[in-house]
């Protein structure tokens, strides 16, 4: 095996050694892994060091989020709660709308899961952000159904407010009923009549109004009723407003309820100034007393 030769001169000696190249070899060897080492513990110091601060980075973030949870949480409380109210609400409307209810079965039903816990979530914060999670679900399943329900209750409830509108309901004139609805003697022929409307009596000139929304259909005068204004409603009514002295309306002329069509008189066949005011469904003359306010006598 060769050798070398190492010489050291100080100047007043000089000294020589001889290292084997297997001797060499192994101090190589030590000092790359002495090297090696070094360099492996700067590193991992380095990591350690880069964690320790993630770690407490994160500490950090951890407890601010589970102070963010908190209020939402409280939120989301504070949103149920206003949720039932509006649920309660939107009950009543269903109920006024003659729809079924959503159940509290169908309200409850399961909503979807939640992902794997994420790497850095202690399991107070896992457990906050899935109950969260559950409760933000189950509002947003309960916004859905009440919104649902809450159209189909105003579709209902604007289609039963359109007919409401169209259903006479108000007195047509201020005054008092001087003949009601049903047989009687006729005051000036004193023959025995089937009255098929109400008599209420005023001053000439008192305004009348319609008694719900529809459409003008005849404004000319009539045998017997004199000056007489026809208003069509719709669902199968159909009023009748007759001895005018003035009619404010045309034929074919939308009317709403409260507007003013006409001021009573004393044309036709009559005694005195009175508005002979009838209610027809489906062609058939009714009690008019059966669509008015009985505890007044003015619209």
């Amino acid at each position: 095996m060769k050798k070398w030769t190492l010489i050291f001169n100080s100047g007043r000696e000089v000294r020589c050694f001889s290292i084997s190249e297997g001797l060499i070899f192994l101090i190589f060897i030590f000092l790359g892994l002495l090297a090696g080492a070094f360099s492996y513990t700067i590193i991992e110091g380095n990591k350690k060091k880069a964690l320790v601060k993630e770690y407490e980075e994160l500490k950090v973030e951890n407890k601010n989020s589970l102070a963010k949870i908190k209020e939402v949480k409280t939120d989301v409380y504070y949103l149920q709660e206003n949720l039932e109210k509006i649920g309660w609400n939107n009950t009543l409307l269903l109920l006024a709308s003659e729809l079924k209810p959503v159940s509290k079965s169908v309200k409850q039903m399961g909503v979807g899961g939640f992902p794997e816990s994420k790497k850095f979530y202690y399991s107070e914060i896992d457990s906050s952000v899935k109950e969260v999670e559950r409760q933000v679900n189950k509002v947003q399943n309960l916004i859905s159904l009440e919104g649902k329900s809450l159209e189909e209750s105003r579709e209902k409830l604007d289609k039963l407010k359109r007919q409401l509108s169209h259903t006479p309901s108000i007195w047509p004139t201020y005054g008092w009923v001087s003949s009601g609805f049903g047989w009687r003697i006729h005051p000036i022929t004193k023959k025995r009549e089937f009255h098929t409307g109400c008599d209420i009596a005023n001053l000439q000139g008192t305004p009348v109004v319609a008694t719900a929304d529809g459409i003008v259909t005849s404004t000319k005068w009539r045998n017997g009723f004199g000056r007489t204004v026809l208003i069509d409603h719709g669902y199968g009514f159909l009023t009748r407003y007759a001895h005018l002295k003035d009619i404010y309306v045309r034929k074919g002329q939308k009317v709403k309820r409260r507007q003013r069509i006409g001021a009573i008189g004393s044309t036709g066949l009559v005694t005195g100034p009175h508005l002979h005011y009838e209610v027809r469904v489906l062609g058939h003359a009714v009690n008019p007393s059966d669509y008015l306010d009985t505890f007044k006598s003015t619209y």
